[in-house]
């Protein structure tokens, strides 16, 4: 249909305008400091020209209400009535640490003006540490043998990403090192350093990869680290050589060396670790044979660095014979002292008594095409 019909009576309604006192009006804040993310309450103490309290609660359309702090954030203000004569609500909330204003204005003849000529001051301070945020850099030590093993760095910060977190903190944290095969070790000797970054220190004895996790009391980081350890130098107490007890006459002899540190761990094979091995190999004084012979022992690095094994070489005399192969340590190329490495192994020269009627020797041709091999 497009016919309107009235309803009676038709009213006649008059707008009177609500003059707010500023001199009598007063906005009150209830926190001067507050943890970031926390709702804050203000109000306004609204009164009329007349000295009357404001009690219209569509008033709170009239008023306006900026909080600005000097983080950089900027909000604003939720007004409303409280239902108490003549008192608005403010809510609101930050959360960036740092110092915000709250400006209130309501509306008058010539625009809005500030009811506080003086705004009101609070302080937003962090919250708790939040595991979420909070982040964890670990430096790895110079290898498993470093008094003090690796260092790792929180840095922690709240839910809103502000640094958080103070000396009394440092008893909360704990971090874990894991790594398949091997027990956890942990360490729970936090340090504060200054504002939100604490120090921690792990000691690992076992060389490789490692998964590094930080707790704050029971709670992970969401943010984990890993270190990769070095082996530490080579201990001779823990080093093994291993000898094949027999070997033929005039032949290469050999004997395996497996360098480990102090904590057992498989050293780092090199060059210069090669050159600090001396073979010793001599005849024993129960040996039938002892003709005079150059046994030229030397030391061979192998090829794949992390399995700590050298190989120490040596040319067997032409007789059956006992020889004892040692292989002996120094403590750098230019050290004079020499420690021997267990055990001293026995090794009998095994001769090779050739078939002459039994041995053939053949050519595959009778006819080639000289510088031919």
């Amino acid at each position: 249909a497009t016919t309107l019909v009235g309803i009676k009576p038709m009213w006649n309604v008059s707008v009177v305008p609500v003059d707010l006192s500023k001199n009598e009006s007063v906005v009150s804040c209830f926190q001067n400091r507050i943890v970031a993310g926390t709702q804050i309450l203000c109000t306004v103490k609204a009164v009329d020209g007349d000295g009357e309290s404001i009690t219209e609660a569509s008033y709170a359309s009239a008023l306006d209400a900026l909080i600005t702090s000097d983080s950089g954030e900027t909000v604003k203000g939720d007004i409303e009535y409280s239902g108490l004569p003549g008192e608005f609500n403010i809510l609101f909330t930050m959360t960036r640490v740092g110092k915000a204003s709250l400006e209130v204005k309501y509306q008058s003849s010539n625009g809005f003006a500030l009811i506080d000529d003086v705004p009101q001051s609070i302080d937003i301070t962090p919250a708790d540490i939040s595991v979420e945020n909070s982040e964890l850099e670990c430096l790895v030590a110079k290898d498993v043998t470093q008094s003090e093993g690796s260092r790792c760095v929180l840095s922690t910060f709240d839910a809103f990403m502000n640094p958080t977190g103070s000396k009394n903190n440092e008893g909360a944290f704990s971090i874990y090192a894991s790594k398949t095969g091997t027990n956890t070790v942990t360490s729970t000797k936090a340090t504060h350093i200054s504002g939100n970054t604490f120090a921690i220190f792990i000691k690992i004895e076992k060389s490789g990869t490692w998964n590094i996790e930080a707790k704050y009391f029971s709670n992970a980081f969401s943010r984990q680290s890993s270190l990769t350890l070095l082996p530490g130098p080579l201990d001779v107490d823990n080093t093994m050589v291993s000898c094949n007890p027999k070997v033929p006459a005039i032949s290469e002899g050999t004997c395996e060396i497996e360098g480990r540190d102090m904590y057992n761990n498989l050293v780092i094979v090199s060059e210069e670790v090669a050159r600090q091995f001396v073979g010793i190999v001599e005849y024993r004084s129960d040996s039938s044979s002892k003709d005079e012979h150059s046994f030229l022992p030397r030391i061979i690095p192998s090829t794949e660095i992390t399995t700590g094994k050298y190989t120490l070489t040596y040319r067997s005399p032409s007789k059956k014979s006992k020889l004892s192969v040692q292989a002996m340590y120094r403590s750098s190329i230019s050290a004079t002292t020499l420690v021997g490495i267990k055990p001293m192994w026995n090794v009998s020269v095994v001769p090779v008594d050739l078939s002459k009627n039994e041995s053939v020797v053949s050519c595959f041709q009778n006819r080639i095409v000289a510088g031919t091999q």
